[in-house]
């Protein structure tokens, strides 16, 4: 009799491993110089991962970026003539939050007016018009004489998959040009097609693009025997902007093999819901909002702080950095120094 287990917060790291799996058995034609990777593209943060064909190595680990960290920023920014990308895009984004763009994976395939909307509730100062597909162009200033250039969210998303490409070229140390993106359930087709050209736009050769609970499925029942009963888990995640749960049924079969009768798992996902509009941003923003309300108090003088995107860029970092103190703490104070014009900002 199959049994319910409780529900599992997927660990991003095991996506990774899973993902590899889906497609390890295609590599015996590849040649052992080369290797192959796989993204893991959030709202705001991306991992890559990389299987390793060269003798003497690990055969699947996780890249590491320029600050030895497992995942990266998913940012691209123009500064002073110069592209930058991941950790060297976030350092500047209380500074100059009109040059950093973020938030791409949720609006690529999405018609301007949806993400026009987006960047209005996340505060984003972004200069955007609408293209002739009925999509976005972002105006960015590169340091060009011309006073700008129009990017598509494909293009600069695929900035972000090349910088992961690097990681994983760096990484293996070998040339990396095919890989497996992980994609969130909710995606469509409009949307997995602007994924795939992206990608395209980056010099990938894109091998699959996965669901993230199919994934996640496929590496806990990796190691597993399942002959011996069936079974129901339930895989959910929050993420930065989405949130979903998937239940998938876990079984095995007997099979031939060499002549002999061997146990082969399988899996088949039952069902999967999702809200793509909940996740831990929704938290920030809540307390973005309220303590905005509250600097405007203390200042009065109709002075609104929501006007000025440095102020609101600075506000909402510090909120990131308050909610991941508040996960593990039951009270945490927030300060930011000359919030606006040039007035500092405390609460609890």
């Amino acid at each position: 009799m199959a049994t319910l287990h409780s529900p599992i917060r997927i660990i991003k790291t095991m996506l990774f491993r899973l993902v590899i799996f889906l497609f390890a058995f295609s590599l015996l034609s590849i040649p052992s110089q080369s290797a192959v990777s796989s993204i893991d593209l959030g709202s705001e943060w991306l991992k890559v991962a990389v299987v390793n064909l060269k003798p003497g190595q690990s055969p699947i680990s996780i890249a590491i970026n320029e600050m030895s960290k497992r995942k990266s920023p998913a940012l691209v920014s123009f500064h002073a003539g110069t592209r930058l990308l991941g950790e060297e895009a976030a350092g500047i984004i209380a500074r100059h939050p009109h040059k950093v763009y973020s938030q791409l994976r949720d609006m690529i395939g999405k018609p301007y007016g949806q993400v026009k909307q987006l960047i209005d509730t996340l505060y984003l100062p972004f200069e955007i018009v609408e293209d002739s597909r009925g999509a976005v162009s972002f105006k960015v200033d590169d340091g060009g004489e011309n006073g700008g250039k129009f990017y598509s969210v494909e293009e600069l998303l695929a900035m972000i998959f090349g910088y992961a490409v690097n990681l994983a070229e760096f990484h293996s140390k070998v040339f990396v040009k095919d890989s497996v993106i992980s994609v969130p359930p909710y995606f469509g087709q409009v949307e997995r097609k602007g994924l795939l050209q992206a990608a395209e736009l980056a010099g990938i050769n894109v091998l699959a693009l996965v669901n993230e609970h199919s994934g996640a499925a496929l590496q806990y029942g990796i190691d597993k025997d399942f002959s011996n009963g069936s079974r129901h888990v339930i895989f959910y995640d929050m993420g930065a902007t989405t949130t979903y749960a998937a239940l998938v049924y876990f079984s095995a079969y007997k099979a031939k093999e060499f002549g002999k009768t061997v146990s082969v798992n399988q899996f088949q996902v039952k069902d999967v819901r999702w809200d793509p509009e909940l996740g831990g941003q929704n938290m920030e923003l809540r307390l973005v909002e309220y303590f905005a309300d509250e600097f405007n108090k203390q200042v009065g003088n109709d002075v609104d702080v929501r006007k000025s995107p440095k102020a609101m860029a600075k506000l909402k970092k510090q909120v990131k950095r308050t909610k991941e103190i508040l996960s593990a703490n039951t009270a945490a104070p927030i300060s930011v120094e000359s919030l606006y014009d040039d007035r500092d900002f405390r609460s609890v």
